[in-house]
């Protein structure tokens, strides 16, 4: 595979006629003993809308990991600085869009001027359809130099907004179970080859974070797992392998939404840990990828106490951390600003003024986008938001849309890349390894319907005889028993963990199996492992207590 540390020397064309145009646009697990308890969530704290402070020219090392040289990000500021104010505020937000219509999105985006768009599932139906409004989006962009961010939530396993028209791969647990991260980097940048093909440039992935496991309420199979240096190792192949495929990785939810035992989506997750101990394990994972070379970083709603005790979206001293202390010189997104643990506190232009003026460069998901455009216009013109903090802001976006556009895919695709890190990921530990887990008939039992049926059609096409539980042949065939939960246990020859593999240690079996996904592709490698077809690639990427050894 080729490096993510690739330098983007062919942007300065593009960057190089930003200037001329710009005015012209117009906008019509953690182990849980390492855990310190977490705290209960406090109230949250008045706004402060206190400015970061501004980078001047934003001067950056010629030898960065990725992307625009430091000339070619002035070139993005002096871009940025020739904008209107309204197409400055515009170029900051990135709106949700949850329909097919591409009229009616092309329509939104020349109203909004908006950088970018994040496709929800509902503009998701077939790829002709999906290509249509990537292109519409593209085509509303006021005829400006630089493209449109269009994005996605597309992480695998519960998170996939693409589901049908890719090959669905499992939660990214599984990717941190794969003992081959090279591998796992080929997995994903097959996956940024059919994303970009699709119209999207930046996939809200991977997660970064560190789970504590099933006092995990959100991210649980959606992390790597619970041990530092693997979840970092992860998370690197993971961002080298979309790049590689020519999409903009995102890392999320910075410091770490993993370890805390609130979602964010509900209320405000507040962190007990101390930042000295967040260092040594949740920031781990970020400042490793940042290191590899992550173009963009995404802000959790986490309050911290060293940051003020606000969440991290609207906190200066977040902002100030991630590029002072970690060396951070890309776009910083917010998380979703239609989330509660903003919108229990702040009105949604206050809202995207926080966290413009904490130092954020993209506002993602406003309830209100335009209410949040006119919000940053009023702040700037009253003088509470310089206008060089908006500048800097939209620089970054514009360089980031520029570079994407010069970023081609440098792989091959075609290979069902979900079915290959269901196998990477399978982790078996088992009384006897290598050939069939199962018998020439099996009874299947757990979980959903649709997973048994599933699983069954998997096993049949391979040749294994599917029985009923209470039928003569039941009596001689092993029993298969599949966890649709992460916290369920049970008895059974062969016991599947489809979600977390935690219910794996109260349970009793001839083989413990964990997959961390339930998709048909991850069950088509599930049946391959089971039959003896291929050998699983994992080991336990979280604490698992069974009596046998991995077999891979």
């Amino acid at each position: 595979m080729t490096s993510a540390r690739r330098p983007a020397a062919a942007l300065g064309a593009t960057l190089g006629v930003l200037v001329a145009l710009a005015a012209a646009v117009v906008v019509p697990d953690l182990d849980p003993s390492e855990v310190a308890a977490p705290l209960a969530p406090a109230s949250a704290p008045e706004p402060d809308v206190t400015p970061a402070v501004v980078a001047p020219s934003l001067d950056v090392a010629e030898d960065r990991a990725w992307g625009p040289s430091g000339q070619q990000w002035s070139e993005a500021l002096a871009a940025a600085q020739g904008l209107s104010l309204e197409a400055a505020a515009g170029q900051v937000i990135v709106p949700r869009w949850s329909s097919p219509n591409a009229g009616a999105l092309a329509a939104t985006m020349h109203q909004g001027g908006w950088g970018g768009v994040i496709l929800m599932g509902g503009a998701v139906t077939t790829a002709d359809a999906l290509a249509t409004l990537t292109d519409a989006a593209q085509a509303a962009d006021g005829g400006r130099a630089w493209g449109t961010l269009i994005s996605t939530d597309q992480e695998g396993g519960t998170v996939a907004r693409l589901s049908g028209l890719v090959p669905d791969l499992p939660g990214f647990m599984a990717a941190g179970a794969a003992r081959d991260k090279e591998a796992v980097e080929r997995v994903y940048a097959q996956a940024g080859v059919d994303m970009r093909e699709l119209g999207i440039t930046m996939d809200f992935a991977p997660v970064a974070d560190m789970t504590i496991g099933m006092a995990d309420p959100i991210i649980r199979t959606r992390s790597a797992g619970s041990k530092v240096d693997n979840v970092s190792a992860t998370v690197v192949s993971a961002v080298d392998g979309y790049l590689d495929g020519g999409v903009v990785p995102v890392i999320k939810h910075f410091p770490g939404h993993g370890s805390v035992t609130v979602d964010s989506h509900a209320a405000l997750p507040v962190q007990a840990a101390s930042l000295e101990d967040l260092e040594r394990r949740d920031i781990v994972p970020f400042e490793r990828a940042i290191e590899a070379g992550a173009p963009a970083i995404m802000m959790g709603h986490i309050a911290l106490a060293a940051w003020g005790g606000q969440p991290a979206t609207v906190a200066p001293a977040a902002y100030a951390y991630v590029r002072q202390d970690l060396g951070f010189d890309g776009l910083i997104i917010t998380d979703a600003l239609d989330m509660g643990a903003i919108t229990d506190s702040y009105v949604p232009g206050d809202a995207a003024v926080a966290a413009l003026a904490a130092g954020a460069d993209v506002l993602l998901m406003p309830i209100d986008p335009l209410a949040a455009r006119d919000a940053i216009v009023r702040a700037v013109d009253s003088g509470e938001l310089p206008r060089e903090r908006l500048d800097e802001a939209a620089a970054r976006m514009i360089a980031l849309q520029a570079w994407q556009q010069r970023l081609g895919p440098r792989v091959d695709t075609g290979a069902n890349y979900g079915r290959d890190l269901a196998v990477e990921g399978a982790t078996v530990a088992a009384q006897r390894c290598g050939g069939s887990l199962v018998g020439d008939a099996v009874v299947v039992s757990g979980a959903a319907v649709a997973d048994r049926a599933r699983v069954a059609g998997a096993l049949e096409a391979r040749g294994v005889d599917v029985v009923r539980s209470d039928s003569a042949a039941a009596e001689a065939a092993t029993t298969v028993l599949l966890l649709g939960s992460d916290g369920a246990s049970g008895t059974a020859d062969v016991v599947v963990a489809l979600a977390g593999p935690w219910g794996l240690s109260s349970s009793t079996a001839r083989a413990f199996v964990g997959l961390y996904g339930r998709s048909a592709d991850a069950i088509a490698g599930l049946a391959d492992v089971l039959t003896g077809a291929a050998d699983p690639g994992g080991q336990w990427p979280v604490p698992v207590d069974v009596p046998y050894d991995t077999c891979s």
